[in-house]
């Protein structure tokens, strides 16, 4: 499994958990902000939009806080990590030749 399949299923079993569909809507829910990050975060791994990408993820991770069960939110956010860090770790695309 590649990289980019592992990170997007995490996205959508996150997605999943929120209780969230990536269908562009807003969620009414305490944890609404944070769906819309990660959606965000998912729309911009599958349009190879790496700024965008890791801004949503680190704008997640920033909102976990809504989540009420203490495990739940400590999991989030690990998850939330691993994805910044592997993120990090990955090849960037040439500046442009000026």
């Amino acid at each position: 499994m590649r990289q980019d399949d592992k990170e997007l299923k995490s996205l959508d079993d996150l997605i999943s958990d929120l209780g969230g569909a990536d269908n562009g809507t807003r969620s009414n829910g305490p944890c609404g902000l944070l769906l819309e990050h990660v959606q965000a975060a998912r729309r911009g791994l599958l349009g190879s939009m790496g700024a965008e990408y890791s801004s949503s993820l680190e704008q997640a991770t920033g909102s976990v806080a809504c989540i009420q069960d203490k495990n739940a939110r400590a999991e989030a956010k690990k998850l939330l990590q691993g994805l910044i860090e592997s993120n990090n770790g990955a090849p960037r695309a040439a500046p442009n030749p000026v």
